[in-house]
């Protein structure tokens, strides 16, 4: 692979920055926040809001945000939409380079868009750029692929490597237009929640042999990494059980440890909240 170090900064792709909020506003979103610290000049860039919020972002916060990108989308769906339809409702209707994808929890740090922007000139023939994600100092992404589930890198892997078996969460990937107008790729609409990022980057891997890590990351918050309540735990892990049959529906091995795995976390489950909902 030809790397190419002069003239960088002459390059200046389009980026759709797609940042997904749910009952927070933009200046309460640490991912906004933080994007806006960023090196904007290194792109042509598009912000897609897309608010799944019961209640509309105050305008006046709308009108802030927009002078302070090349152009700017606020969209506001109250009957949240599911993931992976408004991920393929933005990558698939607008024309860019690269579009990343956010949530509204990420602390993205100031050189973040300067190491992005020098790893997609390098490596203009990859089509996926991850970032190392961080939840209490633990390295949750990328991971690995075993069997039938992810399983967390032991040591930090970064730059150009082979995708098979590569696991990444969604926020703060960043894919090429390439995927979604050559391959025609779509994020898997059976999916609401969980699973999404899995079933991507399995689809991924069969499309192309190579991605990068780029050698720099962010702290990213979510529930099943923190310690929720027995409700909120229930739905998470009711949904992400259901993701299984789809996902892994042409590996019928893989399977079969599913399902078997889902029990005994169901009983592990079930002794740590005192709650036999999660047997049923």
């Amino acid at each position: 692979m030809k790397i190419i170090t002069d003239n960088l900064v002459s390059f200046k792709p389009k980026l759709v920055v797609l940042v997904v909020l749910y009952k927070k506003t933009i200046t309460e979103s640490s991912t906004i926040c933080s994007l806006l610290l960023q090196n904007m000049k290194l792109f042509e860039l598009e912000l897609v809001v897309w608010d799944n919020s019961p209640d509309r972002c105050p305008e006046r916060q709308l009108n802030d945000l927009s002078t302070q990108f090349d152009s700017f989308q606020y969209i506001h769906t109250p009957e949240n939409v599911w993931l992976s339809k408004l991920y393929n409702q933005v990558l698939r209707n607008r024309s860019y380079d690269y579009a990343m994808l956010l949530d509204q929890d990420s602390h993205i740090p100031v050189l973040y868009f300067d190491r992005l922007n020098a790893a997609l000139f390098n490596y203009a023939d990859v089509s996926l750029f991850l970032p190392l994600i961080l939840n209490n100092g633990k390295l949750v992404s990328p991971g690995s692929f075993v069997y039938f589930k992810g399983k967390h890198w032991k040591k930090i892997r970064t730059g150009v490597m082979s995708s098979r078996n590569v696991l990444a969460i969604t926020s703060g990937m960043v894919i090429s237009s390439k995927m979604f107008w050559h391959h025609q790729m779509k994020f898997d609409e059976r999916l609401s929640l969980y699973g999404i990022d899995t079933s991507f980057m399995l689809g991924f891997a069969k499309l192309e042999k190579e991605l990068c890590v780029l050698d720099i990351g962010f702290d990213h918050d979510t529930v099943l990494w923190s310690n929720p309540s027995a409700d909120i735990m229930l739905s998470r892990f009711r949904n992400l059980k259901s993701t299984w049959p789809k996902i892994l529906s042409d590996r019928p091995v893989a399977m079969v440890l599913a399902h078997f795995y889902s029990k005994a976390v169901s009983m592990k489950l079930a002794l740590k909240y005192q709650d036999i909902r999660f047997l049923k």
